[in-house]
């Protein structure tokens, strides 16, 4: 509840003097007011949770078109998710009345491909080009693995994508790097980096890193192309500015350097995509970087009860990277926060579960969510909500344009409008089987590289070499021929014919049945949706071609789906921002797993840990749930792990704690004949049914076991390795950078580590 002589009642509820007479501001209040009048100039809006930012953004927008006369065509609004971007033009197009409002309401990445869609030709990209999703980039570099002769398993693929991601998005190119390639390591990375972009621009293709730099380039290197767009922007309005990284605070600059009317929008308090490249100094350096910035504070809070809000705000107030708010609001106090500590991490589902139906006769399953911090969190949940028959829907699990049978038709699609797309061409070539296997490729790709032409050219060249035996030959023909006829068709059929002709051409219904025994009708039922969102797509869109769609589908996010089904919703905290329900669960509040083990050293990955949760706290708008276990298996190892610091940021005097406490005992395995999700009994019961048993993998040596090291290293303690996972130290050797450590892994025995060359951690009882 905001005080007495807070600025919010200075006007209390009736809009400013000057405009009565607009219904775009008489609903809002005083700070919202401000916000949405602003004319000219820099303004940096300090949304807090709940404050009411969408609204503030399409009132803005609404009142500069209307009242200021400011054209359509010369304001853009950028965010982060298509779901983001679809509310904010809904909510324009109701206050204008314009149904075909909105073309300029859209992300970042959509903006950039519109760019480079419109004027990419400058900078060499052909028209027809691919955006590869994360499938189609692993694809590439495990085919570079493959050419390097290294073994994918002993250098993850989707880890060395992970670092060429982040190179991009701290502006590194392979000749940045190589300045500082001086290790084995960080010169294979450069190599891989460098064969990654060579391979991806020779399939006249882009990822989502590239939709950012790319238009960079165009912009930096095109001085009249930088000033036509910079230009048109009168007006330029950013959601979610925290979360901003380097290429989209370069990109904002590029389209506000001659106007300078931009109003970005955000809380430092909720950036949490630090390992996406996000930086807070964006947002908490904006009024340095626009002299004359107009900062306006949006405190008050109309999502959640005034508990909730108490809770979150106490605990933020510790991190020192703020701008400085205090939220409010007028909602009810509302239920106390509600704290279970489980006996371990399996009967914290449990309880989960059973919570949830217990909840189940105030709230819709769609209205509670489950949220953790990893996604390896999720399996206990998923097993006991099966079991239960709970019905759920798990935000970050496979979707459906991820499914088999949907890319391999969007590979003949992805073919039909760029031939250069090698991925594409892998994935459609020998599906259905057509008798082209590993062989047939390998000379093709041969080709491919002697000639320096695409797998498509390549092919057709080594159909007309005749090298090829009958039943290859036949399988190749028949597939140059697909895409003759696929070709010719795109500029005059619709979009749901091509698929239409490719699933009848290539028997695509009797290769599902016969593949995936017992799940061909279920995945030609997912092929008959992907018909309909085609449609949808038509009825939706100004754009109705078959490069439309496919720009369309490379830009959907893991957020879009959230709801799509019914049920309770599983997902991390990262999938939950920007989301709201009326009761979360929030679990597994324990220390190294949140925050997080790799984040407690460093005081910048602390500060993000908290507001991570605070978040995942203010998603909350009438139950907050918390929980956290005494023990936790890990890699095999059931380890102790103590409450999260968090939980003792919260006041005491707004959390409950759950009756039903099992101090006692710790569960060692739970199978459904003997657990309470299995037998109907309830968690106590589930609980009682084994004692506690220590794990003592060996006995540590008596003479290092009295050792205080004072390194953190004693043995008898327990860590955590990257690779190896849970283990405890059971001998020492030596000191400081030549100190090496025996430790027991329960999944690979004992391995002697050396400290100075690993990231261990040590789990504190």
């Amino acid at each position: 509840m905001a005080p007495p002589d807070h600025p919010e009642f200075a006007f209390g509820e009736q809009p400013f003097n000057r405009d009565t007479e607009s219904p775009l501001v008489a609903e809002l209040n005083r700070a919202q007011r401000e916000a949405v009048l602003h004319l000219n100039g820099p303004m940096l809006v300090l949304a807090g949770a709940g404050s009411g930012k969408t609204r503030v953004i399409a009132h803005r927008i609404a009142y500069l078109i209307l009242e200021r006369g400011v054209q359509p065509d010369r304001l853009l609004a950028v965010t982060f998710t298509n779901k983001a971007s679809a509310e904010m033009r809904e909510r324009v197009h109701t206050l204008l009345g314009l149904q075909g409002f909105g073309s300029w309401i859209g992300t970042f990445h959509a903006l950039c491909l519109r760019i480079l869609r419109r004027d990419g030709e400058r900078i060499g990209l052909e028209p027809g080009f691919n955006v590869y999703d994360t499938d189609d980039q692993l694809a590439l570099i495990k085919r570079i693995l493959r050419e390097r002769g290294d073994e994918e398993e002993r250098r993850s693929p989707r880890s060395l994508l992970s670092r060429i991601s982040r190179a991009k998005n701290s502006l590194e190119r392979p000749e940045d790097i190589e300045k500082r390639a001086f290790s084995p390591q960080q010169r294979q990375l450069l190599e891989i980096y460098r064969d990654y972009q060579r391979l991806i621009r020779q399939a006249n293709a882009v990822d989502f890193d590239d939709l950012l730099l790319r238009s960079l380039d165009l912009l930096r290197e095109n001085d009249d192309i930088a000033e036509a767009y910079a230009s048109r922007c009168e007006h330029l309005l950013v959601d979610e500015y925290q979360d901003t990284n380097r290429p989209q605070y370069l990109l904002i600059r590029a389209l506000s350097r001659i106007h300078d009317n931009v109003c970005v929008v955000g809380d430092e308090d909720q950036s949490i995509y630090r390992f996406r490249g996000a930086e807070i100094r964006n947002i908490l350096d904006f009024e340095k970087d626009h002299p004359g910035t107009r900062t306006i504070r949006l405190e008050r809070n109309y999502r959640s009860t005034a508990t909730i809000i108490d809770a979150a705000g106490a605990m933020i107030a510790r991190n020192l990277q703020r701008k400085g708010k205090t939220l409010w609001t007028d909602n009810p106090k509302g239920e106390p926060i509600e704290l279970f500590r489980a006996p371990d991490d399996r009967l914290e589902a449990i309880w989960v579960g059973q919570r949830i139906r217990a909840l189940e006769s105030d709230y819709p399953l769609e209205q509670m969510a489950v949220l953790y911090r990893t996604n390896a969190q999720s399996r206990q949940f998923e097993e006991v909500f099966r079991s239960e028959r709970l019905p759920h829907q798990i935000v970050g699990s496979v979707r459906f344009y991820e499914r088999k049978e949907i890319k391999d038709l969007l590979a003949y699609l992805r073919l039909a409008v760029n031939p250069a797309d090698d991925v594409a061409f892998r994935r459609a070539v020998n599906t259905p089987p057509r008798g082209i296997g590993a062989t047939t490729l390998k000379t093709i790709e041969a080709v491919s590289r002697e000639y320096g032409v695409t797998l498509l050219d390549a092919a057709a060249r080594t159909m007309e070499g005749g090298s090829l035996s009958s039943r290859p030959a036949a399988g190749l023909r028949d597939f140059l021929e697909i895409l003759v006829e696929l070709t010719r068709r795109v500029a005059s059929d619709e979009v749901a014919g091509l698929i239409e002709h490719i699933v009848e051409r290539v028997h695509f219904e009797s290769y599902l049945q016969k593949m995936f025994p017992g799940q061909g009708r279920d995945r030609m039922d997912n092929v008959r949706s992907l018909v309909s969102a085609t449609v949808e797509y038509i009825e939706e869109s100004e754009e109705t071609s078959l490069r439309g769609f496919l720009d369309r589908l490379a830009l959907v996010a893991d957020a879009d789906e959230v709801g799509a089904r019914p049920g309770v919703t599983l997902m991390t905290i990262h999938c939950a921002k920007g989301l709201e329900y009326p009761v979360v669960f929030l679990a597994g509040l324990e220390e190294n797993l949140f925050p997080h083990a790799m984040s407690t050293q460093d005081p910048q990955d602390l500060e993000e840990e908290r507001r991570l949760c605070y978040v995942a706290m203010t998603r909350a708008k009438e139950r907050l749930i918390l929980s956290h276990s005494r023990y936790r298996r890990t890699q095999g190892v059931q380890l102790v792990a103590r409450p999260s610091r968090f939980l003792d940021e919260v006041p005491a005097s707004l959390i409950r704690e759950s009756a039903e406490r099992f101090d006692d005992y710790v569960g060692e395995e739970h199978t459904p004949s003997t657990s309470a999700y299995g037998g109907g009994s309830s968690a106590a019961r589930a609980a009682s049914r084994v004692r506690p048993r220590p794990v003592v993998p060996t006995r540590p040596s008596p003479s290092a076991a009295s050792v205080d090291p004072g390194d953190g290293y004693t043995v008898g303690a327990y860590v955590l390795h990257p690779r190896f996972g849970a283990g405890r130290i059971v001998d020492r050797e030596g000191r400081g950078k030549n100190l090496k450590l025996t430790i027991h892994f329960a999944d690979y025995g004992p391995k002697r580590i050396a400290p100075s060359y690993t990231k261990l951690q040590v789990q504190i009882d």
